[in-house]
């Protein structure tokens, strides 16, 4: 028994923006699908990743068979990154899956390999059961078909927890890490008895206003957004351009979320570019100052939903070891940045 896509897919959904069609397959992304010519390459192909996207569902089928077609990333190498699916089953995890199929990509460059692939699940005894199936974190998919017996149930399972939205760069993204609840959104939310949405793009966090319109739009219970590492690279912004792209960002967000708590989250430790910037841009030292200022000036004006938590509270310098690239944490060190935000800003909320 297939079921229908077209009417069902966008319900059994969650942590996406919207879907796209994609040939014979539905795409879902993390940018609204309308707009996707608004936004520039990289940041379109990152936003189509499926990171924290998962599919939630109750059925009494046996088994799922979902056929897909997935283009995984890399920069250096094929397979250079995970791109596992996990699967929970009545919310005890029941493994980690890889597709059999799939094509590789790299920005701009050729597909390698069939992006055809296929996840079959099967050998669950019989009687109702509540799906969860976490999709890839640094992988596109565009669902083609979804099978299950004939004759089965399948419901939407929905998530009544609050929602978390986070909005940042690779590190938000968490594109190495070993599956979708690995990334420290996941870890935080998950302490904090949330659901985290997902919208770090890597290498794509500009504090623009299109992003901002994103999150002013998508429901929340709480913003956080961690800001800055994505814009030292060539000195993106200057000092006058980065406060006011920061505060631009947050007078969006306010149009439309004017009570929900925001955290800014400046960048975590990164050696090499703590003191310096690049093309006479900011330090990730002066970014900071920079961003504890804007909160302090939204806060002066009235706002006492904003708070503002240095990137050094979640990974310090004397963390580097935990940096293999000098940039981006290694897979302990996303779990320490996330229990540390539980552990800051989020526990004292349940």
């Amino acid at each position: 028994m297939q079921i229908d896509l077209a009417q069902h897919l966008d319900a059994l959904l969650h942590g996406h923006v919207g879907l796209i069609r994609r040939g014979e397959g539905f795409q879902p992304v993390r940018l609204p699908p309308g707009e996707r010519r608004l936004f520039d390459p990289l940041t379109r192909w990152m936003a189509a990743m499926t990171a924290g996207i998962r599919l939630r569902l109750v059925t009494d089928s046996r088994r799922l068979r979902i056929v897909t077609t997935q283009r995984q990333a890399y920069t250096i190498r094929p397979n250079q990154w995970p791109a596992r699916y996990e699967l929970f089953v009545d919310g005890a995890p029941a493994g980690r899956f890889v597709a059999a199929g799939g094509a590789y990509r790299a920005p701009e460059g050729p597909l390698v390999g069939d992006e055809a692939a296929v996840l079959d699940l099967a050998g669950w005894p019989p009687g109702k059961r509540r799906i969860e199936l976490w999709f890839p974190q640094g992988a596109t998919v565009a669902l083609r078909a979804l099978e299950a017996d004939d004759g089965a149930h399948i419901a939407p399972w929905p998530d009544p927890r609050p929602v978390i939205v986070f909005h940042g760069s690779s590190i938000t993204h968490g594109v190495e890490v070993e599956s979708g609840t690995r990334s420290w959104p996941s870890v935080a939310a998950g302490l904090a008895g949330a659901q985290a949405v997902n919208l770090g793009w890597g290498g794509s966090c500009l504090i623009s206003g299109l992003a901002a319109r994103i999150v002013r739009d998508r429901p929340a219970d709480r913003i956080v957004l961690e800001l800055g590492i994505n814009v030292w690279e060539e000195g993106l912004l200057k000092e006058r351009t980065f406060a006011d792209a920061a505060r631009s960002m947050l007078a969006i967000i306010r149009e439309g979320q004017p009570e929900t708590p925001i955290t800014v989250v400046s960048p975590i430790a990164s050696p090499a570019r703590e003191a310096a910037g690049e093309a006479g841009g900011l330090s990730l030292q002066r970014m900071r100052a920079l961003l504890e200022g804007v909160v302090a000036d939204r806060v002066a004006i009235g706002d006492d939903r904003i708070g503002y938590l240095s990137g050094l509270d979640l990974l310090g310098p004397d963390e580097a070891r935990s940096l293999p690239d000098g940039l981006h944490p290694n897979w302990a060190a996303y779990r320490r940045i996330g229990e540390r935000f539980y552990a800051t800003v989020l526990r004292t909320e349940r």
